[in-house]
């Protein structure tokens, strides 16, 4: 396996270097067919032939073996990094009027708040911290030991605690990543909880900065892709500008890439699964093993071959071969 695996076009390169080591033999060649005689003439004829033949195999190699540091083939040894037993987790939750959607038993959002309570009545050694959004990320309750704190602000959780009627992805999730209290030898994790219904936002470079923040993500899609309609009061249904009523559909697409960036797992919510089934699902179950364990390249030892057969390669080319040339 490769972990940079765009770099093997290097490896084309190596036919026009090959092609001209060869072609500076050819010309070499033909400098010492000028030169009549044999003894020493011819000596020196050997000489060069087998110079040019280590200096080229040293320089050729030398250049495969920086490529290979390049592409980075995964090594066996692997890093361990024991993760600690304590948690924060941080439910990012969006509130947008399309969480109202009737696709999923009693709502998009009822059914997200169900499995909130769900997992924080489970995990014993964590603390927890709600952000809710639309337009924009709001830090709704800090992360907590305090659970009945987090219960209460479930209770109140609806659309309406914004007036924006857009929905930013990237603003929820990046709010998160501010959300943790720092210092603190714990373990973080955000579970992101949305249909994927977006209108601004880049929410793949806040995933990216996730990962590289050590910070777990999750991802649950609420919703299903055939979709629901959306209730505003009196039996009637949120309809767009040509009067015909809004479906609201699960989008897999953007979900399934944040949670492939960040690592996390992706899990969709809908009626027919249960919430042990979701939670079995996310990787902040406690039945996990404690120790992370990361690849790492082999780039070092390839880079100090290439360095080795560069410099054979060097010496070759100035030790006189048998006091000849």
């Amino acid at each position: 396996m490769l972990l940079y695996p765009e770099f093997t076009v290097l490896f084309f390169l190596l036919l026009p270097v090959a092609f001209l080591l060869y072609r500076n033999y050819r010309l070499g060649r033909k400098e010492f067919q000028k030169v009549k005689g044999t003894g020493p003439v011819a000596n020196l004829y050997d000489a060069f032939t087998v110079k040019w033949v280590f200096v080229s195999l040293f320089y050729f190699l030398a250049l495969v073996f920086i490529i290979l540091s390049l592409v980075g083939i995964r090594s066996e040894k692997k890093n361990i990094e024991k993760i600690p037993e304590k948690s924060d987790v941080v439910f990012v939750l969006d509130i947008s009027r399309s969480m109202l959607a009737n696709d999923v038993a009693p709502s998009r959002l009822s059914r997200s708040l169900n499995l909130i309570n769900n997992i924080t009545g489970r995990l014993e050694n964590a603390r927890f911290g709600i952000v809710v959004f639309k337009g924009e990320g709001y830090i709704l309750v800090p992360v907590t030991e305090d659970r009945e704190a987090v219960n209460q602000a479930v209770d109140v959780i609806s659309p309406s605690l914004f007036s924006s009627s857009s929905t930013n992805l990237a603003a929820g999730l990046e709010t998160a990543l501010y959300a943790f209290p720092q210092g603190e030898d714990r373990r973080r994790l955000i579970v992101f909880i949305s249909d994927g219904e977006a209108h601004a936002g880049n929410v793949t470079e806040i995933a990216e900065r996730a990962k590289e923040d050590d910070i777990g993500l999750d991802v649950l899609g609420v919703g299903t892709r055939d979709g629901g309609q959306i209730p505003v009061g009196d039996d009637q249904y949120l309809r767009d500008q040509g009067g015909e009523i809004v479906v609201s559909k699960l989008n897999t697409t953007i979900l399934r890439k944040v949670a492939e960036i960040s690592g996390g797992s992706y899990c969709e919510v809908t009626s027919l699964n249960s919430l042990n089934e979701l939670f079995n699902c996310l990787s902040i179950n406690t039945d996990q093993d404690m120790v992370k364990f990361e690849e790492q390249g082999r780039y070092a030892l390839f880079l100090l071959l290439a360095v080795c057969l560069l410099i054979l390669s060097i010496l070759v080319k100035v030790i006189p071969w048998h006091g000849t040339y």
